[in-house]
């Protein structure tokens, strides 16, 4: 006999999409046991609080019978749930950590046993592993081992030309005139990876050994050509 409540089937198309909705696990009818009520009231508090000892303390269950319950081979849906609402608390954590990022977390100070302020701590850690893991594009961990292909002064001429292409379209516009030709377009820094940066530093190296050979060559050339000139200008006379 079931012990799920009755749903309508619109409801129950409804709660087919909420990881939370699970078939509770049939068990033998006890007042301070895993009923479906107290089922899913610990899945809603697990996903509350992303704590089994404190999920199982607002139900009034034990930890030890939580774990034995996830055990059973009929809990499937009751695990699948468990693990819905720790997912769900995850969310909730993710968004403390950016709080706490961008806010800080306020330390008071206290002057003679009495509070005079605060102070605001920020977690420079905290904010590199989140920059890393949720922006991995710019802050990701693989640009340890890649190098930026880009001028020094790359990002600031660009941003000079860019101002002077806003200030001329501005002028245009005002002017009624059609808008200029873009001077320049913004070329982001491309990253290379540590084997191309390599290959061309090797490059550039041949290139300069190849010109200084060259240079050596005219400088040989020219020496040649200044002892044959003065060669003949001591011949003849």
């Amino acid at each position: 006999m079931s012990h799920a409540p009755h749903r309508s089937p619109r409801r129950r198309k409804a709660a087919a999409r909420n990881p939370l909705d699970f078939d509770t696990v049939e068990l033998r009818h006890r007042h301070d046991g895993w009923t479906p009520e107290r089922q899913v009231d610990f899945i809603r508090a697990l996903a509350e609080c992303g704590c089994v000892d404190s999920a199982c303390k607002r139900v009034g269950i034990s930890t030890s019978a939580a774990y034995a319950l996830r055990a059973r081979t009929d809990a499937r849906s009751f695990r699948f749930a468990w693990d819905a609402a720790l997912d769900q608390a995850i969310q909730r954590l993710s968004d403390a950590a950016f709080s706490r990022a961008i806010h800080g977390v306020a330390t008071p100070i206290f002057y003679k046993g009495e509070q005079i302020g605060e102070r605001r701590r920020y977690d420079e850690k905290l904010t590199m592993f989140l920059l890393r893991y949720r922006d991995p594009v710019r802050y990701g961990a693989w640009m340890d081992t890649v190098r930026a292909e880009r001028s020094p002064d790359a990002a600031t001429l660009c941003l000079n030309r860019m101002i002077d292409q806003v200030e001329a379209d501005a002028y245009a516009r005002e002017a009624g005139d059609p808008l200029p030709k873009p001077f320049v377009r913004y070329q982001p820094p491309r990253f290379v990876s540590e084997a191309e940066q390599d290959a061309i530093e090797e490059r550039a190296a041949a290139a300069r050994e190849e010109a200084a050979y060259r240079a050596e060559l005219r400088a040989s050339d020219e020496a040649w050509e200044r002892d044959l000139a003065a060669m003949g200008d001591a011949g003849s006379a």
